[in-house]
């Protein structure tokens, strides 16, 4: 049996739901067209809408990363190295590499004893630049990364192999995302990620239930409630330290002026929070295409009343560009269509 079968959905689990579609249109017909999974989830657990399938076996990618740092902030990890918010929201980034995110990582990293060297991220150039020569510390996982040293370091454990599934940074990390997402989470049922850390599938309704009740920190009890409403508030305190300049969700967040948390991860990702509507919505674009996502998550907020207008109108150039040539003409466009 591949050990990821016991995560797939089951035909059974599958009734007829509601579609969502984001078409790209060219001249007067769709050239090409993305299913969208998708649910809006309230903070109880329930579901509240879907479209596609709930149980799509998913790599949460880099929308997890809030939940990855709640194991260093809930064991005191992040308390004991003095970590600010803007450190925190750096531990849930997926950054541009801007220069604002690299000395913000280096001297976070000085301060509790590393250097770039000790990433185990690897290197790429900065987003928007791609001939420019990158390092550790410009890929957007280097804040992920240095709360993990972060973590390595308060459990006394050894810095060097802290990505590996068995060591005990990623030990403690799994079990708190279990705990949230309401699955048991080992080395077989993870992935590699982009930035080499292990990254667990599980069905898109338990991405979404770990993320709701980090929206209820209330019952969660003292100490993890605590920490999830620090994550969140880090995060809504320094968006441009989880994206940059331009990137979808720090245009959102600071749009939506703390009414809104958002992660997006690779392959088509999303994870929004929404509090004040007590909503969750999870989205899993089925070609994971970021073009699908960033319309997706528009659509949903927009359909169901989650945003406000000035925050849609912000981020709807992001999800709905114009579809220009090399020469500038305008070409088509994309469109949501719920089926």
């Amino acid at each position: 049996m591949h050990p990821l079968s016991f995560f797939a959905p089951k035909a059974s689990d599958m009734p007829k739901t509601p579609s969502l579609f984001i078409d790209v249109i060219r001249g007067t017909a769709m050239e090409s067209s993305h299913l969208i999974h998708a649910l809006i989830m309230d903070g109880d657990g329930k579901i509240v809408t879907r479209y596609g399938s709930s149980t799509r076996l998913t790599y949460p990618r880099s929308s997890l990363k809030p939940l990855q740092a709640l194991a260093m902030v809930e064991c005191g990890a992040a308390e004991d190295a003095g970590l600010s918010n803007a450190e925190i929201a750096l531990a849930c980034a997926s950054h541009s590499g801007e220069e604002k995110h690299t000395s913000a990582v280096a001297s976070w990293l000085a301060r509790i004893g590393f250097d770039e060297e000790a990433l185990e991220c690897g290197a790429h150039p900065p987003y928007g630049k791609p001939c420019e020569e990158g390092s550790a510390l410009h890929n957007n996982c280097s804040g992920k990364h240095a709360g993990m040293l972060t973590l390595a370091k308060f459990l006394e454990a050894p810095a060097r192999g802290y990505t590996l599934p068995q060591h005990p940074v990623q030990q403690k990390i799994l079990s708190a995302i279990g705990d949230m997402c309401g699955k048991t989470l080992t080395p077989a049922c993870c992935g590699i990620d982009g930035c080499s850390a292990p990254n667990p599938a599980m069905p898109l309704k338990n991405l979404a239930a770990g993320f709701a009740r980090f929206m209820r920190p209330d019952n969660l009890g003292i100490i993890r409630g605590t920490a999830c409403r620090h994550i969140f508030q880090a995060m809504i305190e320094h968006p441009d330290l989880v994206g940059g300049t331009g990137r979808m969700d720090t245009v959102l967040m600071t749009a939506a002026q703390g009414k809104i948390a958002s992660k997006g991860g690779a392959e088509g990702v999303f994870i929004a929070l929404i509090p004040g509507k007590d909503r969750v919505i999870a989205l899993k674009a089925e070609d994971g295409a970021a073009r699908a996502s960033h319309a997706a998550l528009h659509a949903l907020l927009e359909k169901h009343k989650l945003a406000d207008d000035k925050t849609l109108a912000a981020t709807r150039p992001l999800a709905f560009p114009a579809q220009k040539n090399w020469r500038g003409l305008e070409t088509g466009r994309i469109e949501a269509r719920f089926a």
